[in-house]
């Protein structure tokens, strides 16, 4: 079972490199590949845990999806600032789906962690551009996920 731990990764990986590279030659991502990359967790999840394991993957998806969107709202509601974009919204959902709850909670930490180092970064002065938060997102994926499934990790 634990060379299912690598193919798992190595699919995360290929999902998740033209949705961090797109943005960056100035493109926006298109939905199917949000959609490619929720699906790809979703069937990870079906193998892995069967339908309990679809459900509990659905709902980590879908409330992540939501959770993002109504902080995300209520706080360019009150700050009038944009936090995240909605292709970075759907990221957090379809990274979920990836996952799970526990995980995707250890996602948006370390995702939130990172993103607050580089604003203080940028704010004392050492980095004039903006922080890319799909890249920080998809590594916090990533890296959950690897302690996820491999061994010894």
């Amino acid at each position: 079972m634990e060379a299912a731990g690598y193919f798992y990764l190595a699919l995360l990986i290929l999902v998740l490199i033209p949705i961090v590279i797109l943005p960056w030659e100035g493109k926006s991502t298109p939905d199917w590949l949000y959609m490619l990359l929720a699906g790809s967790g979703l069937a990870g999840a079906t193998v892995v845990g069967g339908v309990s394991g679809l459900m509990l993957s659905c709902a980590a998806g879908l409330g992540f999806l939501g959770l993002a969107s109504l902080a995300v709202t209520a706080l360019r509601k009150r700050t009038r600032t944009r936090i995240l974009t909605g292709g970075q919204i759907k990221l957090i959902g379809a990274g979920a789906t990836w996952l799970g709850i526990h995980g995707a909670l250890a996602m948006v930490v370390v995702a939130a962690v990172v993103l607050v180092i580089l604003v203080a970064i940028q704010r004392a002065g050492a980095v004039r551009r903006r922080p890319d938060a799909s890249a920080v997102l998809a590594v916090a994926i990533l890296s959950v996920a690897v302690q996820q499934h491999l061994p010894g990790m």
